[in-house]
This record gives structure tokens, C-alpha cells and sequence, in this order.
């Protein structure tokens, strides 16, 4: 079997797992950022940050600014569309939560390591989880997500997560993509999907002033742009989030993905690095069958934890919510 073949033979399967979950799946096409505000036919407003094609048809990425919700909805049932070009959109909804947490990740733009949002709700009983999928050639590591559900669904159903995904990861792994996909159907969960890049590439020859999105040659748009694209002929819906690999960026790149209406969000908790966890923290854990030891504390963590989750008094916290509500 040729590559050309095996690829195209790759995404039938792919998109024929991806076909009952999320979105409609199919064919996406002419995947581009777009910016507009958009009034649905009961009135409400929201964002058009994207605009593609899909069976021939004209769909939108919308933002709820208020409640930084993502939804897909075909161009032809938006009520009005006005291009908000320069940066227009920022001022018209400039009040709002999601314009306001553009802004605060922006006040943290120069770090090279772990720019962007970081915590969440300082205030909070629990935190706010994140899992990273990078490329790996290792499964999904299905207990991690087992032992969440065991430990918190009796508490609080849809268990809220924040996965970052790669493309290469949905490449590679389509029957467990199709696994957590259907979790989140099921009503168990709820998943906001991070853009994590399509390559995250790394090399470890390289300094970080050099490496991941820093690296020569990376094309910064296609990393957003393509991987957004295989979430949603996945049946999968974009968040407003984005996740540097490595956490590794510098104000150029950081300011480019502001541009396309992201929220980068970093991280005060990578466990495996030994950063303790506080109330509010926005945790990292690897999920991809590379970083064990990041599992093992966390669920150690909920372990100690036993007793206040089943009170309520220490939940995962929705990663929306808690930037929504944070000032």
C-alpha cells in the first residue's frame, strides 16, 4: 500500500469512528480565521472566529463572549453577519469575559515558559484539570480517566475537563480520540478541547529560545489553523484555549495566537515537575502514556482528597467557568 493510500485510508476510518459524536462530522474545507459579529435569530450575539466549508455548506465558529462557550452553526442560520475587521470585535464586546481573558493572558506575555493564563479562581475549593495529548506512539491512558469518573461523578456529573490535543495525537490515535469523544456524548463528561499545535515539534538538541513553536521553519498558522480543522471533522468543537507545547513561546508567537482569538493557557500545577498544587491551580498532567508520574500524583492527590470530595468542598472546576469568573 502506497502513503498516499494508507492516509486516505486512515481518514475514512477516522472520520467513519468520528460519525455519531459532537458536531456533524464530514470534509472540512477552506478552514480560515474569520471575525464578525454575529446576531442568532433569537438576538443574542456572538464572535465568528473561524469560517470553513462543510458538504458544500458555509459553517461558523462561534464564541459565546459571556459565557466563552464554543458552538458550530451553518453561516446561513446566523440572523446577521458583520465583519469585524482590525480588532473591531475587541472594543464592540470589550466587557466581556472573553475579551477580558484575551487581556489578562496578554499581561503575561513575555515569560518564555508558561506564558498566559495560569490560575484559575484562587478563592476555589479544587482546581481546574488540564491533560495534554502530544504526539506519542503510547495509548491513552483510559484508568486516569476511569479513576476521575470513579471519583467524582457521584458529586459532579458532567465531570468537567480540559483536554489539549495535538494533531499528530488525533492522527494516531483515532479509536481512543473516538473513546473520549464518546464520554463526553454520554452526558459523563464535559470536555473542553485545547489546541495544543498539529506537530509539537521538539527537538533536544535545541535551547527553548529555538525549540517547539520556536522553532525555525514552523508555519504558526497551519499549527492553529490544521489542528482545529481535524477537531472539527472529528465531530470534536474548538475551545477558546490554546496550550504552547513545552509552555515555550516569546511575545511574537504569543501575540499570533491572540490574533486568532485564543486564550493561552498555561499552567501553576505540572505535577510531574513537582509544582504542588493550590486552590484554583490550573494542573498538568500528560495523558498519553508518557508521563506516569504526573498520573500517579494526581490521583494520590483526589486519594487525599476523599473525604472533602464527597462534601463537595473540592471539585475539578470547570476550566471556562473559572476564567470566565476570575478577575
Amino acid at each position: 500500500m502506497t502513503m498516499k493510500n494508507w492516509r486516505l485510508s486512515f481518514w475514512i476510518c477516522l472520520l467513519a469512528l468520528c460519525g455519531p459524536l459532537g458536531a456533524e462530522p464530514g470534509s472540512v474545507d477552506d478552514y480560515r480565521a474569520f471575525f464578525a459579529r454575529a446576531e442568532l435569530p433569537g438576538g443574542e450575539a456572538r464572535i465568528a472566529i473561524r469560517e470553513f466549508q462543510r458538504r458544500g455548506e458555509r459553517c461558523l465558529l462561534l464564541v459565546d463572549p459571556w459565557t466563552l462557550a464554543t458552538e458550530i452553526a451553518p453561516a446561513a442560520a446566523i440572523a446577521s453577519l458583520r465583519t469585524a475587521a482590525d480588532g473591531a470585535w475587541r472594543r464592540e464586546f470589550g466587557g466581556t469575559p472573553y475579551v477580558r481573558a484575551l487581556d489578562d493572558a496578554a499581561q503575561n506575555a513575555e515569560k518564555l515558559i508558561n506564558a498566559g493564563i495560569t490560575h484559575s479562581l484562587p478563592a476555589e475549593r479544587g482546581v481546574s484539570l488540564t491533560i495534554d495529548l502530544c504526539p506519542s506512539q503510547k495509548p491513552l491512558d483510559r484508568f486516569l480517566f476511569r479513576d476521575i469518573l470513579a471519583a467524582f461523578e457521584k458529586v459532579e456529573r458532567p465531570v468537567p475537563l480540559a483536554i489539549a490535543v495535538s494533531g499528530l495525537w488525533m492522527e494516531r490515535h483515532a479509536s481512543d480520540l473516538h473513546w473520549l469523544a464518546g464520554l463526553a456524548a454520554s452526558g459523563r463528561v464535559t470536555i473542553d478541547w485545547i489546541n495544543h499545535s498539529y506537530h509539537h515539534q521538539f527537538d533536544r538538541r535545541l535551547p527553548l529560545r529555538e525549540n517547539f513553536l520556536l522553532e525555525k521553519g514552523v508555519d504558526l498558522d497551519q499549527e492553529v489553523l490544521l489542528t482545529e480543522r481535524e477537531m472539527i471533522a472529528c465531530g470534536l468543537t474548538p475551545s477558546i484555549f490554546f496550550r504552547f507545547p513545552g509552555l515555550v513561546s516569546d511575545a511574537r508567537e504569543f501575540s499570533r495566537v491572540l490574533a486568532f482569538g485564543l486564550v493561552p493557557v498555561g499552567s501553576d500545577a505540572w505535577l510531574a515537575k513537582n509544582q504542588p498544587p493550590k486552590p484554583g491551580s490550573i494542573v498538568l498532567i500528560h495523558g498519553n502514556g508518557n508521563e506516569p508520574l504526573g498520573i500517579r500524583k494526581f490521583l494520590s492527590l483526589v486519594g487525599r482528597e476523599r473525604a472533602t470530595i464527597k462534601k463537595r468542598n473540592w471539585l475539578l472546576l470547570d476550566l471556562r467557568d473559572s476564567v470566565e469568573q476570575s478577575e
